[in-house]
């Protein structure tokens, strides 16, 4: 049945068009836009659908997370701090994850897990300890993971099964293991098959509460940016079962995506429609770790190094430059999007150097908007060369609230922290970005990365770069055209307009009007995909 939007303000996000007293949806598509007698016109058996006054905006485009994995956390302890959580001290997280142990019935074999520790919110500073976590167990293997998703804790027994015991071990290459029990990027990541969590019926489950988790906030359009092959079965199998609210687009591993070339040729990953909400989108590459774990690959080194590092501590790669190549170029000889987890300015230079030589080197002219996911340190001189060469940069500003303090403080100093995801500086250049929120690193509140855009305020009240800030609406494009062009999907998303899918977030108030300092304060009424409602308040 044809519907008619009407008294509410609705915020196309088109240039070209005034804003419009009604809006048509038909089929589950924008059959037009224009006063209400014009869509009455159009539609005159449209069932009405009053706005109440609200505002009502295109459906927002997530720039990047990790649906598989916030499913998972779902499922695990909750170990971050206030106010997301309970964990503002080391003792805090032992704590957490024995009540954890207590309420939930552990299978053979699997691992108690939590995720979410902020060592820079606790008193010490300092990370928890394998001995800290042999107090929750000393029989079951426990892993804790850092908020940024690249450290990790693990008690004797984990420490036992990952093979990391005794005078002699391998380390995956690019990871750290430390004595304390830490474990640092791949020296994890790497091992992911080893520590057993849920069961796969539960995760499955989860998927689909994880969808609607995303749709409360306003997402119509979801990532996934780092599919393994279990994931992708993962997601394969909530979507067959009808779980997904919102589309979802994966970024798959690099032997993920080589696997879809050898079976399913270069086509496979290429701009194609989605099947019950799911499609995969390219390749997703690492080439360091994070700020606040002090594992991003910096040009100059940290303004405090970690205890045991050197003065010139700078972090570190993960990839051999070789490796990089070669995965550089089988994405752009396939026409494949590549995304790039990079957050150091070192790791941004290594990304624009093999990028670039590959483009020389095939001598492709196409625009396959490689995207450098978080971009936290970019320099000026890196964001001209991006823009030469299509780069898509996608920021973290909530790094600015949650971390900025921890950064001005500790990680990069008053200098370099003021110019952390510098959005000002990319839309000075003509650097086409959007804003994530790298959930589960934190929630996928998009008016909330909204918020911190405009305002740059750091947990403790101090503004973060000034000079950085962007206006509401150079904020609201970044969740929605410039969303819908990172994923190749502008012809459809991204704006109000006819003939685009009737993807639409119903807000309480207008983000354009109210004070800037409230814009993490508005509510999402209502959440619309393809002229369906998939949440409301």
């Amino acid at each position: 049945m044809d519907k008619i939007l009407y008294h509410g303000t609705f915020l196309t996000m088109d240039e070209s068009r005034t804003e419009p007293e009604a809006v048509l949806i038909r089929d589950g598509m924008i059959g037009g836009t224009g006063t209400l007698e014009e869509m009455k016109a159009l539609a005159p058996d449209g069932a009405l659908w009053d706005m109440e006054g609200h505002t009502v905006l295109p459906g927002f485009i997530d720039g990047h997370s990790h649906l598989s994995a916030v499913a998972y956390q779902l499922l695990i302890a909750n170990l971050k701090p206030s106010p997301l959580g309970t964990c503002d001290s080391v003792e805090d997280v032992v704590q957490v994850l024995k009540t954890f142990l207590e309420t939930h019935s552990l299978k053979p074999g699997q691992w108690l897990l939590g995720m979410g520790y902020d060592n820079s919110v606790f008193p010490e500073g300092v990370h928890p300890t394998k001995e800290d976590l042999d107090r929750v167990s000393t029989e079951i293997p426990v892993a804790a993971t850092h908020v940024s998703g690249h450290l990790c804790v693990v008690n004797t027994k984990g420490l036992e099964l990952l093979g990391y015991t005794g005078d002699h071990f391998t380390v995956p290459e690019g990871g750290v293991v430390e004595p304390t029990g830490l474990l640092k990027e791949q020296a994890f990541l790497g091992k992911n098959g080893v520590m057993q969590g849920p069961a796969p019926e539960d995760v499955v489950k989860a998927v689909g509460d994880a969808s609607e988790l995303y749709a409360s906030y306003g997402l119509t359009t979801v990532h996934d940016g780092k599919v393994t092959e279990g994931q992708y079965q993962l997601l394969k199998g909530a979507a067959s079962m009808g779980l997904l609210k919102n589309d979802v687009v994966m970024y798959l591993i690099p032997e993920l995506a080589g696997q879809f070339l050898t079976e399913q040729g270069p086509e496979a990953l290429a701009a194609k429609g989605y099947e019950n909400h799911l499609r995969p989108a390219g390749v997703k590459l690492f080439l360091d770790g994070s700020p606040q774990g002090k594992t991003a690959w910096l040009s100059e080194p940290y303004y405090v190094v970690p205890d045991g590092e050197k003065p010139d501590y700078r972090g570190f790669p993960v990839q051999r430059e070789a490796y990089v190549m070669d995965i550089m170029r089988t994405c752009v000889k396939n026409r494949w999007q590549i995304n790039v987890h990079a957050n150091g300015d070192e790791a941004i230079e290594q990304m624009i150097r093999c990028y670039q030589s590959v483009l020389e080197e095939t001598g492709s002219e196409k625009n396959l908007r490689p995207v450098v996911i978080h971009c936290q340190t970019v320099r000026e001189d890196q964001l001209d060369r991006m823009k030469a060469i299509g780069m898509i940069a996608s920021f973290f500003l909530d790094h600015v609230y949650y971390w900025g303090d921890y950064h001005y403080e500790s990680v990069l100093g008053p200098e370099r922290a003021a110019r952390i995801s510098p959005a000002r500086s990319a839309l000075e250049r003509g650097v086409s970005f959007t804003l994530h929120q790298d959930s589960p690193v934190a929630p996928p509140d998009v008016m909330g990365a909204v918020h911190n855009a405009v305002n740059r305020k750091t947990a403790k009240g101090r503004v973060l770069g000034p000079e950085q800030t962007i206006t509401v609406m150079e904020a609201l494009k970044a969740v929605t055209v410039n969303g819908a062009y990172q994923i190749f999907e502008e012809d459809r998303k991204g704006s109000i307009a006819a003939g685009k899918d009737a993807d639409l977030v119903v807000l309480e108030r207008n983000p354009l009007t109210v004070p800037k300092d409230e814009l993490r304060e508005i509510r999402v009424l209502e959440t619309i995909k393809s002229g369906d409602t998939i949440f409301r308040l």
